[in-house]
């Protein structure tokens, strides 16, 4: 009993630096050209959770297009959502769409 109690903290220790590594430098995905300032941009603003009263952890950035100096792009966070951004060089960021279940 004593060894099931101990590998189950050891797993959770584990998940809690796993997920604190992710929420410091989630994954960026970006298979198009973009400029280097909008990149640092969008990971600079996916570092945290989504809100304070909503601890959710950014695991993944995914960029879907860049069109007329806009970028769009989904975080998908941990445990589970994804929030749909837009983001305009001197203008700032926008929410497309709210925070929604994966699926």
């Amino acid at each position: 009993m004593k060894k099931k109690i101990g590998i189950g903290i050891i797993l959770i220790v584990v998940l809690v630096i796993v997920l604190f590594a992710f929420s410091k430098n989630p994954i960026v995905s970006c298979n198009i050209e973009i400029p280097e300032n909008y990149m640092e941009a969008v990971k600079e603003q996916a570092e945290g959770v989504y809100s304070k009263r909503l601890p959710l952890i950014p695991a993944y950035v995914r960029i879907e297009r860049y069109e007329e100096e806009k970028l769009y792009y989904t975080i998908y966070y941990f445990p589970l959502g994804t929030v749909g951004m837009s983001y305009i060089e001197g203008v700032g960021y926008n929410i497309e769409k709210q925070l929604s279940r994966l699926s």
